[in-house]
């Protein structure tokens, strides 16, 4: 499970639209947010800092629902979505073999 927190490092995250050549699977995934007791999870690969919206992929609990799309990251922490603290970036090819290998959401 993710730790909690409003104060997230995001200087190393690309902004909005510097990774669309790259394709998904290759992408950096910079940080992870979930809410572990419904199943829901975020993988952050964009971010514009001034508008705190993110560019990313969203599974709620079904994956074959999941999609790449725009994410608000003050809408996860209404909702008490967990960032998580001990994330490391990785490929999202990566992310999703570690994901699915450890069975966390």
């Amino acid at each position: 499970m993710c730790k909690k927190t409003k104060h997230v490092r995001t200087d190393d995250i690309p902004l909005l639209y510097e990774t669309e050549d790259i394709p998904a699977e290759k992408k950096i995934i910079y940080q992870k947010w979930e809410i572990p007791e419904i199943g829901f999870y975020w993988l952050i690969a964009e971010l514009d800092r001034k508008e705190n919206i993110a560019y990313g992929y969203a599974n709620l609990n079904d994956d074959q629902f999941a999609e790449w799309g725009y994410i608000s990251i003050d809408e996860l922490i209404e909702n008490n979505a967990s960032f998580c603290l001990d994330w490391t970036p990785c490929t999202f090819e990566e992310a999703q073999k570690r994901i699915s290998s450890s069975g966390e959401n």
